[in-house]
């Protein structure tokens, strides 16, 4: 006899269970799949990533907190009742605002931005890891294309929200000087959004989900959601903290971010550097980390270092494409008078100061 017996059904999978019992399973998928859990947010509330690793969690995060009223937007528009409408509309108002300037994205924006990010380069999404756009995106298909039992139970991932809302903004408070109540006011709000949220979907899920099947679609439902949050962070995970392989097209530390101005045209409020700093017939070379790069979503080249990031102007940019480690300062000088038919000795009396400024900033050396 060659035909295997099918495994058996646990019970609770073959009949209706209680609310109570519905609940307390619900609640169950959440205490051991819920990303609070995941190591890369162990890490990150305990104080142990580094900068560019926050900036990482906070820029890929982003794309997830501006699709959820796109999400909510899809639920909308399939549910049958006014009310149910009313309810549910709150949940894109929280995320958009009322106005200009309102709502969960800003306050996750401004969050960017306190992390240094320029806030043309994070709503842009140019750098968002592929792996954090297709797991939102399949959320959004998720909630779109399912029952409505089923999109309004993945929603239920709100129910645990609180707990890693007051780890997240306690340890990070505590363990990063870069970070201030201002950086994380998008929690404060949700806080209270989230409970009210969650016990609206809670109750919607108890008195729908009238079968065994359904409520075990409901309980699959929130398991894809946890599946989804979980995914985003082993991304993180993989790109940036072990074995850090950053995809070509993902976000790299210095991109991006709101930069200092560099120009050969001298500062008054500048730091003096000692004339003696650079002279033409040193070798000026980029240190290991950094290099010239095109912004194209600012259109402009930018000098990327780590956890930094430069504007240059076009007098710096002519300059530093010529940087090169073998090139001496007066050959630059040269090389520039030819192009531009000016005095090589007026030109590298201009550089000399820049190439100064840059080594007082550990972004060239000798």
């Amino acid at each position: 006899m060659t035909a295997q017996f099918p495994p058996p059904v646990p019970e609770s999978e073959q009949r209706l269970l209680s609310h109570e019992e519905l609940e307390a399973a619900l609640r169950d998928i959440g205490a051991r799949r819920y990303h609070n859990l995941h190591p890369f947010h162990r890490l990150l509330h305990d104080g142990k990533l580094s900068k560019d690793q926050v900036r990482a969690w906070a820029l890929n995060r982003y794309y997830y907190q501006a699709m959820i009223p796109v999400k909510d937007a899809a639920l909308l528009a399939r549910l049958p009742d006014a009310q149910l409408r009313r309810i549910w509309r709150q949940r894109i108002v929280d995320h958009d605002g009322d106005h200009e300037g309102d709502g969960g994205i800003e306050r996750w924006l401004k969050l960017a931005e306190g992390v240094g990010f320029s806030r043309d380069y994070v709503l842009s999404t140019k750098g968002i890891l592929s792996a954090t756009r297709f797991s939102v995106d399949a959320y959004v298909h998720f909630v779109s294309e399912r029952t409505l039992l089923e999109a309004i139970a993945s929603s239920l991932t709100e129910m645990f929200s609180p707990t890693i809302i007051s780890e997240r903004v306690a340890g990070m408070l505590k363990n990063y000087d870069f970070i201030t109540k201002e950086t994380l006011a998008y929690f404060d709000k949700r806080l209270t959004q989230a409970p009210r949220d969650a016990d609206f979907a809670l109750d919607y899920v108890k008195r729908h989900a009238t079968t065994p099947e359904m409520q075990r679609a409901a309980m699959d439902a929130l398991t894809f959601k946890c599946n989804v949050l979980w995914t985003q962070l082993d991304a993180l995970y993989f790109a940036y903290v072990a074995p850090g392989m950053v995809p070509p097209d993902a976000w790299q530390p210095g991109e991006g971010l709101v930069a200092e101005e560099i120009s050969t045209e001298a500062s008054p409020a500048a730091t003096p550097v000692r004339p003696a700093s650079f002279s033409g017939s040193d070798v000026p070379r980029l240190p290991r980390g950094v290099r010239l790069r095109f912004d194209e979503v600012r259109n402009k080249h930018v000098l990327l270092a780590p956890e930094r990031t430069f504007d240059l102007d076009d007098n710096a940019v002519a300059v530093l494409k010529l940087v090169d480690g073998k090139t001496s300062v007066s050959q630059i000088a040269r090389i520039l008078g030819q192009t531009y038919d000016a005095d090589p000795a007026v030109i590298e009396a201009d550089i000399l100061p820049m190439l100064a400024g840059l080594a007082s900033k550990r972004v060239l050396e000798r």
